[in-house]
C-alpha cells in the first residue's frame, strides 16, 4: 500500500506526459528521515525509506503474478528524468493541524464521537485503516516512542502545546496500542490476539524496557525525562 502511493503517480505522470507532479509534504524533512534536506524536488522521494522495495517472491503466488505487482516498482530512471515532481511544502508552510482544519471546511469527517484511539493524541490522521496503525505503533517497543509522541511534538513545534502539556498525554497513550487495531490486524492476518501479543513480546528492546510487577513492559528511562 505504501509502495504504490509513491510509485503509481510516477507511472501515470510518465504515461500521460504530465511532468509537473505535485506532492504534499517532504516526509523526511517534515517529520524526520534520511533525506532531510529541504528541496522543492520530489525526484528522490522513492528512496525516502517509506517506499522501500520488498522481495517480490514474498507476494508472488496464490494467483498473484509479478506482472500484477509491476506498478509497485518505480519507472525507469530514464522515464523519471522526464518528470519534475515537487513538494507543496517547499512553497507553503506545512502544518498538519491547519491542513486538517481546511479539510473539515470542505466536508472531511474525523473520528470525533466515533472512536478515541488509545495510542494517538488526535483523531484525524490516518483514519482510513485500523489494522495499518499496528505498523506505525511498532516504533514503540523498538525505540520507546510512537504516535502520541509524534503528534504532540508537532503540536509543540506549531506553538499549540507546551512540553509540560505533552508529557502526560505521552505517558498515558504512547504505549497503549488500540484494541480495535489489534483486532482488525489479527482478523486480516489470521492470528489470535494471544498469539499477536506473544509475538509482540519479542520485539521489546531490552535496553529500553523492563517488565514491572504486573508483567507489563515499561520504559527504564522515559525520553521525556531526558533532554529537558
Amino acid at each position: 500500500m505504501d509502495r504504490l502511493i509513491y510509485t503509481f503517480p510516477l507511472h501515470m505522470a510518465a504515461k500521460f506526459n504530465t511532468p509537473m507532479l505535485c506532492y504534499g509534504e517532504n516526509v523526511s524533512f517534515e517529520y524526520g528521515g534520511c533525506s532531510d534536506k529541504e528541496t522543492y524536488s520530489a525526484m528522490d522521494q522513492i528512496e525516502n525509506g517509506v517506499a522501500v522495495g520488498f522481495p517480490m517472491e514474498e507476494l508472488v503466488g496464490d494467483g498473484v503474478t509479478e506482472n500484477d505487482l509491476s506498478l509497485t516498482l518505480a519507472p525507469s530512471a530514464e522515464e523519471r528524468a522526464k518528470l519534475d515532481p515537487f513538494y507543496m511544502s517547499y512553497f507553503v508552510p506545512w502544518n498538519s493541524y491547519k491542513n486538517y482544519q481546511i479539510a473539515k471546511e470542505h466536508g472531511f469527517h474525523d473520528l470525533t464521537h466515533e472512536w478515541d484511539r488509545t495510542h494517538h493524541a488526535e483523531n484525524f490522521d490516518q483514519i482510513d485503516s485500523r489494522a495499518y496503525l499496528v505498523h506505525s505503533w511498532l516504533k514503540y517497543p523498538k525505540f520507546g516512542h510512537a504516535a502520541a509522541t509524534d503528534y504532540t511534538a508537532r503540536y509543540i513545534r506549531y506553538g499549540m502545546m507546551t512540553r509540560e502539556e505533552a508529557i502526560p498525554i505521552i505517558k498515558a497513550r504512547d504505549g497503549k496500542l488500540d484494541p480495535l487495531c489489534v483486532r482488525d490486524f489479527c482478523d486480516f492476518c489470521g492470528y489470535t490476539e494471544s498469539e499477536f501479543w506473544k509475538i509482540m513480546d519479542k520485539f521489546y528492546n531490552r535496553d529500553l524496557f523492563e517488565k514491572n510487577d504486573c508483567g507489563e513492559w515499561v520504559l527504564k528511562h522515559p525520553i521525556w525525562e531526558e533532554n529537558k
